[in-house]
């Protein structure tokens, strides 16, 4: 199980997620986004349209980075 905060993510808030892989990790950040951040939400997905693979790069080295709880 690692945490990670939403703004080490790319979010602008301190929420705290957990989650035991790195896919169920990008889902519990993509509903928190969409459910709060709407903005956010926009520019992740605008971020998505011109370069799919740069968010994707960065939060791997994140959640490796990560120590587990």
């Amino acid at each position: 199980m690692k945490t990670l905060r939403c703004n080490q993510m790319g979010g602008p808030c301190d929420v705290e997620l957990s989650a035991e892989t790195r896919e169920e990790m990008v889902q519990k950040m993509t509903k928190h986004v969409l459910d709060n951040h709407p903005e956010t939400a926009k520019a992740m997905e605008a971020q998505h349209e011109r370069d799919p693979e740069e968010w994707g790069m960065q939060f791997r080295r994140t959640w490796d980075a990560t120590p587990d709880d």
